[in-house]
């Protein structure tokens, strides 16, 4: 068998077959290169140009790994690596800052890549040996697939590792060597042997770590913010074609929305970096229960675009998820919750709701009254001094 090799900033050497190739060069995979992994952190952290291609090479590369060391059969392997392969295949433009915007529209990227993996041409070099609804189901979690899903797969290892590395941080390290050298299966489901609990709760510290210095990074935080607003407004007019995105990469996206007369004036800023400020930040822990509600009803949002259209923008805080559902295997052979094994699951959450902030943005020439505004109708007082 004839394969490929690749160098990978990440993991080094990686080898491909030529099935793994074949799929690999198809136009569905190929377009995989214009969409960014991060999506717009890419103006915060200009490092952040690595794309949704080189990380599904990588999940792949782990993918394989874990599955030799749990023992998967050589036809098992070879399902499994292709499924990794592609299960980012159905993404956007703009990856999950789109996400939430076209879901009642296109779907989500789990449906689109179940489509795509169903499809031709991917289809018939998959049904040459295997069938595309097995390794679409393997992709998302079926069975051995929890290798590529779960809280301690591939994908999320990847993504962590490769984040962090294009980022320039250092908060996403973690001992993924040991995490695939302690793995097991256990109970129809990928475990951590007890030997490898240090390096199970490195990916939580880690995810932890990248949520709030990068995913989450207040101006990451704005740049979304802008760019889900320029989304909106072009969808709010007919002749916008939604289903377009989903064969489109970044680059083609940002050109419609700025051709577009209603989102051209957000885009326009957005694309050069001529980014809203923080007109208000509020601690979510300490906003009433009524403004907590008046918030997330979606009032709020429509109070400040009454008052200053798109000039005034808010974004709610997300809910930190731990690593916790990974599973540890006791000495003894008992299976428990990472949660259970170890505090610091508990700990990182309390930490992540108590930071968890309310963010209202707008150009500076409008901070004043925005943030006044905002204060007015939550009760607050203003400390982000403006």
């Amino acid at each position: 068998m004839e394969f490929t090799s690749i160098r990978d900033p990440v993991h080094g050497q990686i080898m491909l077959d030529s099935l793994e190739t074949r799929l690999m060069d198809t136009p569905d995979f190929q377009r995989l290169r214009g969409i960014k992994q991060l999506g717009v952190t890419y103006l915060v952290y200009p490092g952040a140009h690595h794309t949704r291609f080189e990380h599904s090479i990588g999940t792949a590369h782990l993918a394989g790994l874990m599955g030799k060391q749990i023992g998967l059969e050589a036809d098992e392997l070879v399902m499994l690596r292709i499924a990794a392969l592609l299960h980012d295949i159905g993404h956007c433009a703009f990856s999950h800052d789109s996400e939430n915007v076209l879901l009642s529209i296109i779907g989500s990227h789990e449906k689109l890549g179940i489509g795509r993996i169903r499809s031709s041409p991917i289809k018939d070099i998959i049904c040459e040996n295997y069938t595309a609804k097995k390794i679409s189901d393997i992709a998302f979690g079926e069975s051995f697939g929890q290798l590529i899903t779960s809280d301690i797969g591939a994908d999320r290892l990847d993504y962590l590792l490769r984040d962090a590395h294009y980022t320039g941080v250092a908060y996403g390290v973690i001992d993924w060597s040991r995490i695939v050298a302690r793995l097991c299966w256990h109970s129809n489901a990928p475990a951590i042997e007890i030997g490898g609990l240090e390096a199970a709760e490195s990916v939580m510290l880690a995810r932890f770590s990248m949520f709030h210095t990068v995913y989450y990074h207040h101006a990451v935080r704005i740049a979304r913010s802008m760019f889900i607003q320029a989304l909106k407004s072009a969808l709010s007019q007919k002749d916008f074609d939604a289903e377009l995105i989903t064969n489109e990469g970044d680059f083609a996206l940002l050109s419609r929305l700025w051709k577009t007369p209603s989102s051209a004036s957000i885009t326009g800023a957005f694309a050069n970096r001529q980014l809203y400020k923080r007109a208000l930040v509020a601690s979510w822990p300490s906003l009433s229960q009524s403004a907590k509600k008046y918030v997330i009803d979606g009032k709020f949002a429509s109070d400040l675009q009454d008052e200053f259209s798109d000039s005034a923008l808010v974004d709610l805080p997300v809910d930190f998820q731990t690593c916790a559902k990974i599973s540890i295997l006791s000495a003894d052979g008992t299976r428990k919750p990472l949660s259970i094994q170890s505090s610091i699951s508990a700990s990182l959450e309390k930490a992540a709701n108590e930071r968890a902030t309310l963010i209202v943005c707008a150009p500076k020439d409008k901070l004043k009254k925005v943030g006044e505004f905002a204060s007015k109708r939550l009760g607050v007082q203003n400390k982000n001094g403006v």
